[in-house]
């Protein structure tokens, strides 16, 4: 046998042997530890999260160099409602030597909602500003900072953090800014300094003149101080932005144009609104009693009849109809009207799905919408 033969049988022998090194002690190792982690897995979606906790911990004592393991640990401390061990183990994650630029954002995120889970917001704030100075625009910590901004009522400071997260590609309500300039006067107002307040209620209507709030409170200013004209100019702004909320400054106009001497403005107002909003119920409501108000039953009757599609579980709407019916001696559209409203009455109690709010059209057991099952 020559000697290259020789060193080729060598050659191939040294291979086999790493090989069956590979196959028989290295395998079994890497599959074990990737079985755990799937186990691991299988119980975080099945939502048991102490048995996820569990098995990440096992893996994380035989890695300890497994930083994504306790950063998942440390995450499941805190939804298990151990915010104070989440802390721990985060930030023995943020403090070793040579860890990665990502993990060290990771571990600073998860810091931030380990605080922010035990209200610390100003800890909280310090963690998403760090993750800030590492990257410059990252979404997920403007977003934090605004959110945190909001929780402490630090109104000014919410209006920095919206306008930074939205400069960055966040999609916050264009209508925030107004809201927080709105929650910053009241602050002011409720320490006793009104002028000061409606300077930022009208800084409010410039950031955002769509936002029906600093509208509302600037009525409510104007009418406190006696002003009422101009509180009636405010609250008409505030109910012909907000229809839902709207309904709540009727009463108040009313008594205000009274004091004025000028209640026939009255139904002025509700003209105009109902030309504007046209399918808003409570206006039609509003009219309706101002018309019962002056003895025009018919009229206000009309009013209430005219709606294209009544809504019988609207209590100011059915006491309304039932009240002019009882009056012009109407007995049977009464007695129509009561079975309309006891129909609609029993269909919202029996047919609405109490997870989500879906109606059916005939009983069900299980939610088309949302999937939630009736049980005995």
């Amino acid at each position: 046998m020559d000697l290259i033969t020789l060193l080729f049988i060598v050659l191939v022998l040294a291979i086999f042997g790493v090989l069956i090194r590979y196959f028989f002690f290295s395998q079994p190792k890497k599959i074990g530890a990737r079985g755990a982690e799937i186990k691991a897995l299988n119980h975080i979606l099945a939502g048991e999260k102490k048995q996820a906790l569990q098995q990440l911990s096992e893996i994380a004592r035989n890695d300890t160099a497994n930083h994504g393991a306790f950063l998942q640990v440390g995450d499941l401390y805190r939804q298990l409602g151990n915010a104070e061990q989440a802390i721990i183990v985060h930030e023995d994650v943020l403090n070793r030597q040579g860890i990665s630029q990502d993990y060290r954002l990771m571990a600073l995120e998860r810091l931030a909602r380990d605080h922010e889970a035990m209200k610390q917001y100003p800890q909280a704030v310090q963690y998403a500003e760090t993750i800030l100075k590492i990257k410059r625009k990252d979404l997920w910590a403007l977003k934090a900072l605004h959110r945190y901004a909001v929780k402490q009522a630090k109104w000014a400071d919410a209006i920095k953090a919206f306008q930074k997260e939205n400069a960055s590609g966040g999609k916050a309500d264009p209508l925030l800014p107004a809201i927080y300039k709105t929650q910053e006067a009241l602050q002011l107002k409720r320490a006793g300094k009104a002028s000061e307040a409606t300077t930022l209620l009208k800084q409010a209507i410039k950031l955002n003149n769509k936002c029906a709030a600093p509208y509302y409170h600037l009525g409510k200013i104007r009418q406190e101080e006696g002003n009422y004209k101009h509180a009636i100019d405010f609250y008409t702004s505030f109910v012909e932005l907000d229809p839902t909320a709207g309904s709540i400054v009727f009463s108040e106009i009313e008594k205000m144009y009274f004091e004025l001497g000028q209640f026939e403005q009255v139904e002025n107002f509700y003209q105009r609104l109902h030309k504007k909003q046209p399918d808003n119920l409570e206006v039609v409501i509003g009219l309706a009693n101002y018309f019962e108000r002056k003895g025009e039953y018919r009229d206000a009757l009309s009013l209430l009849e005219d709606i294209k599609e009544p809504d019988y579980s609207n209590l100011s709407f059915v006491l309304g109809q039932l009240n002019m019916l009882e009056k012009l001696g109407h007995k049977d559209m009464l007695k129509t009207t009561i079975d309309n409203f006891i129909t609609s009455d029993r269909q919202k109690r029996i047919l609405t799905c109490p997870d989500c709010g879906h109606i059916s059209d005939e009983p069900r057991y299980i939610c088309d919408k949302c999937g939630w099952v009736k049980h005995a």
